[in-house]
């Protein structure tokens, strides 16, 4: 069966490129190829502050006393 060279580039949907982030490797037995991506740092971070930020709104709501 002939190979087949591809070359691709990853990114992150806010852009970011994600080449250095990625490995790939065939899998155990069948030998299909896979890709693994590491998470964007930036898109982390970003996430983290909007869940921190609704996570205090909901605890001052839930603490007002009626």
């Amino acid at each position: 069966m002939p190979e087949i060279e591809i070359e691709i580039e990853i990114y992150c949907s806010c852009g970011a490129g994600r080449c250095r982030q990625t490995s790939t490797g065939k899998t155990k037995g069948r030998g299909q190829p896979y890709f693994t991506v590491e998470p964007c740092e930036d898109c982390l971070k970003k996430e983290r502050e909007l869940g921190y930020d609704e996570g205090y709104k909901q605890a001052e709501e839930d603490s007002k006393i009626d």
